[in-house]
């Protein structure tokens, strides 16, 4: 395993909740992370198993999963009082040749490097303890990799559109973008004016202002209008296959947050396509 800590990192002591069994920090959660995780770790599956080369496909000899904001890799469920593995533990059983960890807070990658040393696939991982943009800069992906980028931000200013751009130049990669269009955009309507600056989060996410326009209607009205631009931003850099996502739901089945799955190419959106739709993994793809 490998430990890279930035300039940017983050020391500040970990008050959130910590683990009963092994003392280190959790990420504090609600149960709706289940719908998440379910999601996710389906489709990283498919992903890493579906490129993999095979004697009837050439596929992807280098296979990266890379996550942003990944917390300490154990969750606690506020409404339980549970303790559940987060995605970084969910996923590293999966066939990738390659798995990049970075979170800013210190505590949190610290516990994230401790829960998988002891794993069997702990010589594959990476884990950068600092700013996702300085940690794009830094990381080195093989050139004949494909990149399968999970973007988990707490909100939406913390994932501005840079970091997309960013990792395009880096690597070919298809991303899953966690948006939390709920309390992120529909509860902070009041907040978004035409005269916002540069620093405003809808800004921030989007990479630019042209959502003001588009201002006035309901907050659903104006969600759906704003997801279609990003998608057209994502078509900008090469991402123009995103026409499916997932609704995460709270307890009463109110709409919470939504992931949204880019990619470069068509056979991306099909594996994408089939894990919305709960079928099996395919792994005869001809690629």
């Amino acid at each position: 395993m490998d430990f890279h800590t930035l300039p940017s990192a983050d020391p500040t002591p970990w008050t959130g909740p910590v683990s009963a069994q092994d003392g280190l920090p959790l990420r504090d959660s609600g149960s709706w992370i289940e719908e998440k995780h379910r999601a996710l770790v389906y489709f990283a599956e498919m992903f890493a198993t579906g490129m993999k080369p095979s004697e009837y496909k050439r596929g992807w000899p280098h296979r990266v999963y890379l996550e942003l904001f990944s917390g300490p890799g154990i969750c606690h469920v506020r409404d339980t009082g549970a303790e559940t593995p987060g995605s970084p533990l969910q996923v590293i059983d999966h066939e990738f040749t390659r798995f990049i960890f970075v979170d800013i807070a210190t505590p949190a990658a610290s516990a994230l490097a401790q829960r998988l040393s002891k794993h069997l696939n702990s010589d594959k991982v990476e884990i950068w303890n600092g700013d996702c943009a300085e940690a794009i800069d830094r990381l080195v992906i093989p050139s004949g990799a494909l990149t399968f980028a999970f973007i988990d931000p707490t909100g939406i200013a913390h994932a501005p559109f840079e970091l997309i751009r960013k990792l395009r130049q880096k690597t070919r990669c298809d991303l899953l973008i966690n948006i939390q269009h709920a309390m992120g955009i529909k509860m902070n309507m009041h907040q978004y004016k035409p005269d916002a600056d540069s620093d405003c989060a809808l800004t921030r996410f989007l990479g630019d202002e042209t959502w003001k326009p588009i201002l006035g209607p309901s907050p659903q009205t104006f969600f759906a209008n704003y997801l279609e631009l990003y998608r057209q931003k994502l078509a900008s850099v090469g991402l123009g296959y995103s026409k499916n996502h997932v609704t995460v739901n709270m307890n009463k089945r109110l709409p919470l947050y939504l992931l949204l799955y880019a990619s470069g190419h068509p056979l991306g959106q099909e594996f994408w396509d089939k894990a919305v739709a709960g079928s099996d993994p395919q792994t005869g793809f001809n690629f």
